[in-house]
């Protein structure tokens, strides 16, 4: 099996296991909804958001693995301290989201059922935060991605070219502190950078995938890595 094919395909996985999470969780709360709204929603449907994080946390892990294979591509093109600025940048990234996970699922799992509005009202103001914060890093993924597949000619320059402003989309997204409204943290932009990101980061994997090596040429590529070490 070439492994080195399948993990360039992961960025597909990302998305669609994104795409269902998100269909599974439904229309969660915003920042200006009532704290009993929010309860209704972590208490009330509190399988089908569980089962949405479970999802997005396998998602997040599947990105992770994607990043990898770019890093790998670009050490392969000469290109490797950027593909070490992708690896951090992705980590980064993927860590805060899968805290994310973990504090959503915590709310749904017993927080929102204690009645607790307080301790609810924080947390999930909480999650708005993490998640808010977690798009520098995915800007910084993002923008490394498409500068070094650039360098290597590894995809199309329009690809790249929609990656940088895929980029600066997610380092706005970082500053969408009004209280309400389009530009609240759970306002209109973030479904603009998401679904940027999500056409991003397909376009890259299956353009990666098509490119891939043969099984024949990974071997070659792994031997003559192994003679120059």
């Amino acid at each position: 099996m070439n492994w080195e094919r399948w993990a360039r395909a992961a960025g597909v996985g990302f998305v669609v296991l994104t795409v269902i999470a998100f269909i599974v969780a439904g229309e969660s709360p915003k920042v200006t909804d009532p704290t009993a709204d929010v309860i209704s929603y972590y208490d009330g449907d509190r399988g089908q958001v569980l089962v949405s994080a479970l999802l997005f946390g396998l998602a997040v892990v599947l990105l992770l693995w994607f990043a990898a294979a770019i890093a790998n591509q670009l050490r392969q093109s000469g290109e490797g301290r950027v593909g070490a600025t992708v690896v951090a940048m992705g980590t980064a990234f993927v860590a805060l989201q899968l805290t994310l996970v973990a504090v959503v699922a915590s709310l749904a799992y017993s927080i929102a059922g204690d009645g607790d509005t307080g301790v609810v009202r924080a947390i999930f103001v909480l999650s708005v935060a993490i998640d808010s914060i977690a798009a520098l890093p995915g800007a910084g993924f993002i923008l490394a991605a498409s500068v070094g597949l650039m360098r290597a000619r590894a995809v199309p320059q329009w690809l790249s070219w929609g990656g940088f402003a895929v980029a600066a989309s997610f380092a706005l997204r970082s500053t969408t502190w009004a209280s309400d409204g389009f530009w609240s943290p759970t306002g209109g932009f973030i479904f603009v950078v998401i679904a940027a990101g999500l056409l991003w980061i397909l376009g890259t994997s299956v353009t990666l995938f098509l490119r891939a090596p043969s099984n024949i040429e990974a071997v070659e590529r792994r031997r003559t890595g192994t003679i120059e070490g």
